[in-house]
């Protein structure tokens, strides 16, 4: 897998999503709803390979942004977050929870196994992860969606018949998807997690009761807008809203590429040992 910085947006656009900033509708026309193409089957397209809008460090605090970046500090992006509810931008955890997260969340540069993030260790990176984290191909056999994502070589096969999740005592990396489309908008219901992933690198953890409801809009041919609410009774003291967006990425070709992982790997272990980590 090559490196394309390039592909990050620039500061100001990423804190503006992440601020929800809006223009003055008094000030700027309206734009036209974007209405996408339809597929065999009367779902509308939105097949093609994409990248969100970066891989993020901590979802809570975008300074550090990216993996991919040498783990430089953005200072313009110090205190942004993707989290647009709560409005202080950060994880409602359970006192018990914020507690637990400590130690890990000031270690999380320590190689011992307790500390580091369970997507450095090859495991499936959970939902919404699975579409933040890498890039990421959607296809729409007749009624499902499937999202196979490049990282690990996982994915998700997205039924849209209305049939029942799979029993609750089933945990499942990825959980149990079950879509539908509310006019343009892929609503995914998102149950029978368990309890082993985070949502970036800084222990932001949950329990095997999470669930997550997805919203994807195409908002125009090249880009969809994506809104999690994650709910998890156990762990959290409310629901909270992750938000962001991905844009079509035009220099695959047609497929993506292959990146294996392997736990252990020697230089992934050399990453973790390098001074200041």
């Amino acid at each position: 897998m090559r490196s394309r910085t390039a592909r990050w947006l620039p500061a100001l656009a990423v804190a503006a999503v992440m601020t929800g900033a809006a223009v003055d509708a008094r000030q700027e026309p309206a734009a036209k709803p974007y209405t996408p193409p339809r597929t065999p089957d009367g779902q509308p397209d939105i097949q093609g390979i994409y990248n969100s809008v970066g891989t993020f460090y901590n979802i809570e605090d975008l300074e550090y942004q990216s993996l991919y970046q040498n783990f430089t500090p953005n200072p313009s992006l110090r205190g942004k977050s993707l989290i647009t509810d709560p409005p202080d931008g950060r994880i409602p955890y359970q006192a018990w929870a914020a507690e637990r997260r400590k130690p890990i969340y000031q270690l999380h540069g320590d190689p011992t196994p307790p500390y580091v993030d369970p997507n450095a260790r090859c495991w499936p990176q959970g939902v919404p992860r699975h579409v933040n984290n890498r890039e990421f191909e959607i296809f729409q056999p007749p009624g499902h969606v499937v999202i196979f994502n490049m990282a690990h070589h996982t994915y998700r096969a997205i039924p849209l018949d209305g049939s029942p999740h799979i029993p609750a005592n089933v945990k499942l990396w990825l959980g149990d998807s079950r879509g539908r489309w509310e006019g343009n908008t892929l609503v995914v219901d998102v149950t029978n997690n368990n309890d082993q992933t985070w949502f970036d690198v800084m222990a932001s953890f949950h329990s095997d009761a999470m669930q997550v409801t997805e919203r994807m809009t195409p908002v125009s041919a090249d880009r969809i807008d994506y809104q999690a609410v994650i709910t998890d009774p156990k762990v959290y003291t409310r629901p909270w809203t992750f938000v962001i967006h991905f844009n079509r990425a035009k220099d695959y070709g047609s497929e993506l590429y292959e990146e294996a992982c392997v736990e252990s790997n020697e230089k992934n272990l050399e990453l973790l040992k390098r001074p200041g980590r």
